[in-house]
């Protein structure tokens, strides 16, 4: 099957309503899907005009993304235990495996007790950016994606001092940089969720990506928040999980690496199949759990 290629109507460009590729993408996961949530009541900064239309391909990834928005995936109320994950999906800055990172993640930490909030951040195209030209830009949403959440905490069930993020590949990227580069709000802003802060309790990694080089690439601070990677040994460089666990652990900000020999790039992919056969880095929800539990960070 060819990618659908959905234009945005007149009412979405208004940001009135969803974009006719989010009601797709929908319409083909099936029933019980949440709806999609725009992460700006008007247009988002830096803004696309005439952007090329959102593709959603029948495997359910996203490309082409210029309007953000997140996903609440909420476990039943009786169940929650306040946490909750911004998860952002991999595809190299220029699109979001949405199925195999945000909703395989939601069927593993929703019965956990675990909110998994899906973000689709702006990609590449459209937006033709250099590298630290789409990691701004996309920074910019994981920060407004943080502050969302912790404005809907009490009406979601989460605890707004245990709101992480987690990414894999290009996604890990954005979790990194957003680790590194989380800001405590702006108190005179007028829109209050611009007032609250955008750093999360934790950040997790998965597969770890800066365009195949094993340097470091973020400057963190000693109160940036717990970081947790899950790697392959076969996933080169490895170098860069390794720098950031050295350059966290000097700064005293706590941090853990698992390595895994199977699994490539796609190490912590959470495919029922891999979760049915217990499939080594398929573990990692359990292990973060109790990570976090060992440093105190849940009850």
């Amino acid at each position: 099957m060819k990618p659908l290629l959905l234009l945005l109507s007149l009412a979405t460009t208004a940001f009135a309503e969803l974009t006719l590729s989010e009601s797709e993408l929908m319409k083909q996961l099936g029933p019980g899907t949440p709806e999609p949530i725009l992460l700006w009541p008007g247009k988002p900064p830096q803004f696309m005009e005439n952007a090329a239309p959102e593709v959603i391909k029948d495997n359910q990834t996203i490309q082409s993304v210029s309007v953000p928005t997140i996903t609440p995936y909420l476990p039943p109320k009786e169940n929650r235990n306040g946490m909750a994950i911004v998860v952002c999906a991999g595809g190299g800055y220029g699109g979001h495996a949405w199925k195999t990172h945000v909703v395989y993640a939601a069927q593993i930490f929703n019965p956990m007790g675990v909110a998994v909030i899906g973000l689709k951040y702006r990609t590449r195209p459209p937006h033709l950016l250099p590298n630290e030209g789409i990691q701004a830009l996309t920074l910019l949403d994981a920060k407004r994606a943080m502050r969302f959440v912790r404005h809907r905490a009490a009406e979601w069930g989460i605890d707004p001092e245990k709101i992480g993020v987690a990414g894999y590949s290009a996604g890990a990227n954005l979790a990194m940089n957003l680790a590194a580069n989380f800001d405590l709000g702006d108190p005179a802003a007028t829109d209050p969720i611009d007032r609250l802060n955008s750093r999360p309790a934790f950040a997790v990694g998965l597969g770890t990506w800066h365009w195949r080089k094993p340097e470091n690439p973020f400057v963190f601070k000693a109160n940036s928040p717990p970081v947790y990677l899950v790697h392959a040994t076969t996933d080169k460089p490895i170098e860069i999980a390794t720098n950031i666990i050295a350059d966290l652990k000097k700064l005293g900000v706590p941090a853990r690496l698992d390595l895994f020999e199977e699994g490539g790039h796609g190490v912590g992919n959470l495919i029922p199949t891999r979760v049915q056969h217990n499939f080594p880095g398929a573990q990692w929800p359990k292990l973060l759990v109790e990570w976090l539990d060992s440093l105190g960070r849940q009850p």
